[in-house]
């Protein structure tokens, strides 16, 4: 309009018009690239931008800003007036800053090898780059005389948005697209509304009481401010359900399902099952599959998939594959389809990157996985990051790409789903370990058994032995049939105890319960245990009171009763001849068993402690015996619990449901 204006104070008119939308330009870029680079900026930060901004547009219409018209061959151009260099000054600071932003974000994307990523901000950063030539424009304004093509620059910024829209996915045009439309339709109706009901109670109240007061009018306004966000809430769930309704049901089921991945789960097992069963069945996939990290074989394990990924439960891969060191040094998603489009443009690509994104492509091939998302944790239990997990997703049903979006949802819900991991990857390691504690336990208790077993064996072994050689000699006399009949079955049944008692103890396997009988247990025990009492000069008595069957295991229970006889054979003071008494009665609820020593007994304080791991009140001990005690009686689903008195001795009630 000022171009081709031939009256110069109407050319003028309109350059000032105009400056004001000028005058927002590095302000909305500034904003822009603050957003698009999720940069946090102090929040007093753009609404000071654009204070200055409206300080600038209630000067666009004095001399300060435009002090008037030249004319050139082209026609009319304005000529900065004195504030015209502080808006320049801005501007330039704004952009400069911005790009400089860009290009920090775009050499963390590269060095990430994030390639989407990285390409969005690259034509982002070339539109803006592009951008900058419109400084032309604001140096003619000084009376230079050369044409303002500066704003041809609008048509490089637009073709390299738009490009990077069209080929890489920038902002998800057509979600904004379609939100932008729907939402500003239901905006403009929520707004029409509002205006129709203010005209109507004025038109009423004028009618009514001939009197057309604002203050009815007010009224409207604020019942209508009081109903008008849940109505808008409303009419949006609608909106959501009628135009984006694909999205919106699998978002509302994911955030429902957020808080099932997100509530500790100690069975990685179970975890791994539900995982890809609930993101498959919320984005309708063909498969998904959930693969986690096996610290002691260095591989990833699939431990749970659905569809068609179900047949590869068990695969591995080793931490050194391609796709896992990938997926590690960009520490964010892989998508098969930007690594097709990186093959796509491989001239840019060296050979070893060419043939490294090809190895990545046949692994996720291999697991059908079109997007992969990772589970690290930087938890100092690992002592650095550590790729815990990852969530690997097939094909949507319908063929539709993952969308920025989609991605940005399913990460989020990834590092809340990592806490999980970590609890549940966490217990069942420590489970592990238990079990191998339990294990070295029973072997160290074995180990110090050994040689009174072997003493226990050889009594009735050295009597089978003289009974073989003097059998052939003797058959014939009755009083000795009579007597190897009576005694050769008592002698087989204790090296039988022994011999049971050993293999049921040595046993590494699950808890396994089944009708028991706790006299049965304990006699083993004691035959076990038979020379270290006698080494020690210990007696042991037993009384069993009990009628009723424990559904338990007894092997677990033996370890239970080889532990309490052992420490209270330790306990007994150096020449003091010790007594063991062990007694069983049926209580309501199952058996209770008694063990109780006239041993050295235990302090109060220490009593408090008696059955944390590694605490021990012996110098040799470790510890371990009392906690592993504790740990099996839980698993029966009973109890335990212990009396001493300091030179009395000590009592265990050990109480176990029938």
């Amino acid at each position: 309009m000022y171009y081709f204006n031939d009256n110069p104070v109407l050319a003028l008119k309109w350059a000032r018009f105009g400056f004001i939308g000028i005058i927002f330009i590095p302000i909305f870029a500034y904003h822009f690239i603050n957003t698009f680079i999720n940069s946090r900026q102090p929040k007093w930060v753009m609404p000071s931008l654009y204070i200055l901004g409206s300080f600038f547009v209630s000067l666009s219409q004095s001399n300060y800003i435009y002090s008037g018209v030249n004319k050139y061959f082209w026609g009319y151009y304005p000529v900065a007036g004195h504030f015209y260099l502080i808006y320049l000054i801005m501007f330039v600071l704004l952009f400069t800053y911005g790009i400089f932003l860009l290009y920090k974000n775009w050499e963390k994307y590269k060095k990430e090898k994030n390639n989407l990523l990285a390409q969005q901000t690259a034509y982002v950063l070339v539109a803006f780059l592009g951008g900058t030539t419109s400084l032309v424009d604001f140096i003619v304004k000084y009376q230079i005389p050369m044409y303002p093509f500066g704003y041809f620059s609008a048509l490089l910024f637009i073709s390299f948005i738009a490009y990077a829209i069209l080929q890489f996915r920038l902002m998800d045009i057509e979600i904004i697209i379609k939100k932008t439309a729907v939402y500003s339709i239901l905006t403009a109706f929520i707004t029409v509304v509002f205006l129709l009901v203010i005209f109507i109670s004025n038109y009423l109240a004028l009618n009514v009481s001939g009197n057309n007061s604002i203050w009815i009018g007010l009224a409207a306004a604020l019942i209508i401010a009081f109903i008008i966000n849940p109505l808008r809430n409303n009419v949006q769930k609608y909106v959501d359900r009628l135009f984006f309704r694909e999205r919106y049901d699998y978002q509302n089921i994911l955030r429902k399902y957020s808080r099932v991945l997100t509530k500790p789960i100690s069975d990685l097992n179970r975890f791994s099952i539900i995982t890809p069963y609930l993101i498959a069945k919320s984005l309708k996939l063909s498969g998904s599959s959930f693969m986690v990290h096996d610290r002691e074989s260095r591989r990833y394990v699939i431990r749970g998939g659905i569809g068609e990924v179900k047949e590869l439960i068990g695969f591995s891969m080793p931490e050194d594959s391609d796709l896992i060191t990938e997926i590690f040094d960009k520490r964010s998603e892989i998508n098969l389809e930007e690594i097709d489009y990186l093959l796509a443009s491989s001239q840019n690509l060296t050979t070893e990157r060419k043939n490294r994104l090809l190895s990545i492509k046949k692994q996720m091939v291999l697991i059908h996985a079109e997007l992969i998302i990772p589970c690290i944790s930087d938890s100092a239990y690992f002592n650095k990051p550590t790729l815990l997990s990852t969530i690997n997703l097939g094909r949507k049903h319908s063929d539709a790409p993952y969308s920025g979006e989609d991605i940005e949802f399913l990460k989020t819900l990834a590092s809340q789903v990592a806490i999980n991991i970590e609890y549940a990857f966490i217990f069942e390691e420590l489970k592990r370990n238990q079990e191998k504690l339990l294990h070295s336990e029973k072997l160290a208790a074995i180990g110090s058994t050994t040689a009174g077993v072997a003493h226990e064996l050889k009594n009735p072994l050295t009597y089978l032995n003289t009974l073989s050689q003097i059998l052939p000699e003797k058959w014939d006399d009755p009083k000795f049939r009579d007597m190897v009949s009576q005694t050769l079955p008592s002698e087989i049944q204790r090296m039988q105890l022994i011999v049971g008692g050993l293999l049921d103890y040595s046993k590494t396997q699950k808890f396994q319960p089944s009708p028991t009988d706790i006299k049965q247990v304990i006699e083993k025990t004691i035959a076990v245990m038979g020379y270290e009492m006698k080494k020690h000069s210990t007696v042991l008595k037993t009384t069993y009171n009990h009628s009723k069957t424990l559904n338990a295991d007894p092997n677990r229970l033996l370890q239970v009763f080889m532990n309490l006889i052992s420490n209270a054979i330790q306990a007994m003071p150096e020449g003091k001849s010790g007594e063991i008494l062990i007694k069983t009665e049926d209580s309501p609820n199952g058996i209770t068993i008694i063990v109780s020593d006239n041993g050295a007994g235990i302090s109060q304080e220490k009593l408090l402690r008696i059955f944390d791991p590694f605490f021990t009140t012996k110098e040799q001990g470790n510890g371990i015996g009392l906690a592993i005690t504790k740990k099996i009686i839980d698993e029966h689903k009973g109890s335990i619990s212990v009396e001493s008195k300091v030179n009395e001795g000590t009592k265990f009630t050990i109480l176990l449901p029938s």
